[in-house]
């Protein structure tokens, strides 16, 4: 016997809701689909939050920080982040579609004069070009030291080698 999506097969083989937990809380384990009757509801791990009664599991809270806006208030077990305008050198531009009714886009040279969020250039957000972080240039600079200092000890060696072998075949020529 099949149980649906959020139930669960008891002890007498018949299929029963999964328990359902207040906001704040989900559930120990994946519960539906005949299994996870054991489940108890445990609190929403950090910066997850659950606003209703059920058996879905927490959600991962909002940073308003990458979004590029204020952040009005925190993020609790039941309650999401609330965000508010945009942050300093990002103007508000509607959205046609998503969750959020507006997004916050950096100030350009290219933005237009009618944004008052963007009329001081002081405020320009320069776009960030993608650098490679001085660790990973390192690393990059020592593996290739290393693999330089390999193919010349290579080299060399191959060098000694091919040396010692004409060297072997004339002497060998001159014998005969």
């Amino acid at each position: 016997m099949a149980c649906q999506e959020s139930e669960y097969l008891d002890d007498q083989k018949k299929c029963v809701p999964c328990r359902k937990c207040m906001p704040g809380q989900e559930l120990s384990k994946d519960c539906g689909d005949g299994s996870g009757g054991d489940a108890q509801c445990v609190p929403c791990p950090p910066r997850k939050f659950k606003d209703r009664w059920g058996h879905h599991g927490c959600k991962p809270c909002l940073s308003c920080a990458l979004i590029n806006r204020f952040q009005k208030s925190n993020c609790t077990a039941t309650a999401d982040a609330v965000c508010g305008e945009c942050l300093p050198g990002f103007y508000r531009k509607a959205r046609i579609s998503g969750q959020l009714e507006w997004e916050c886009i950096p100030c350009t040279k290219q933005t237009p004069s009618s944004e008052p969020q963007c009329r001081s250039r002081t405020n320009l957000v320069k776009v960030a070009v993608p650098t490679v972080p001085p660790q990973d240039t390192a690393l990059l600079a020592l593996t290739s030291s290393a693999l330089v200092i390999i193919v010349l000890v290579l080299l060399a060696l191959s060098i000694i080698y091919c040396k010692r072998f004409w060297k072997s075949q004339c002497q060998r020529g001159e014998l005969v």
